[in-house]
């Protein structure tokens, strides 16, 4: 596999948005000051009822919280950034199974069990503040999944293709 620099001077990184639509008062007013520095329009009451509705089918999702693409394709090597553009932290975190976060009462709503990276200090590691990014270095061959371990629905399948073999390490 090639190192980062390697993939980044060789290759473009592909990019995965990462977005929310958070309204700032009733967000910070719920949480806490900072919680979202964002200008969306979604309430925080809103944003409940949304998981309180959706929570026991397949869509587990607030409209507006999302990663984009929801899936796609590198080629070996290939770097990876997640870039922030929403109101409230995320995380880009791959997971080995998609399951719950690491956020218990979203857990709850959801009907939810927490993935085991929860535990391994994945959450500190692959934060995305609002505005910021993650860069990724090149993953291996085959299918990673991603997953936000504050909001779980927030998820991507990034699928890395072998490396060809006439390609130099």
């Amino acid at each position: 596999m090639l190192g980062w620099a390697a993939a980044a001077a060789g290759s473009e990184q592909e990019r995965v948005l990462i977005k929310d639509d958070c309204d700032p008062a009733t967000f910070n007013a719920a949480i806490g000051p900072g919680t979202c520095v964002g200008d969306g329009t979604t309430t925080f009451q809103s944003f409940i009822a949304q998981l309180q509705a959706n929570g026991v089918v397949a869509n587990r999702s607030a409209r507006g919280w999302a990663f984009r693409p929801g899936q796609l394709e590198l080629n070996a090597g290939q770097g990876l950034q997640a870039r922030n553009k929403g109101g409230e932290n995320h995380t880009f975190t791959e997971v080995a199974n998609y399951g719950g976060g690491c956020v218990a009462p979203l857990n709850a709503i959801l009907h939810l069990t927490p993935v085991p990276e929860c535990q391994t200090g994945a959450f500190g590691a692959t934060l995305v503040p609002a505005g910021g990014s993650l860069n990724i270095p090149g993953l291996a061959p085959g299918l990673h999944h991603f997953e936000c371990l504050i909001h779980p629905w927030m998820r991507t399948d990034v699928v890395v293709g072998q490396q060809d073999e006439n390609d130099d390490d």
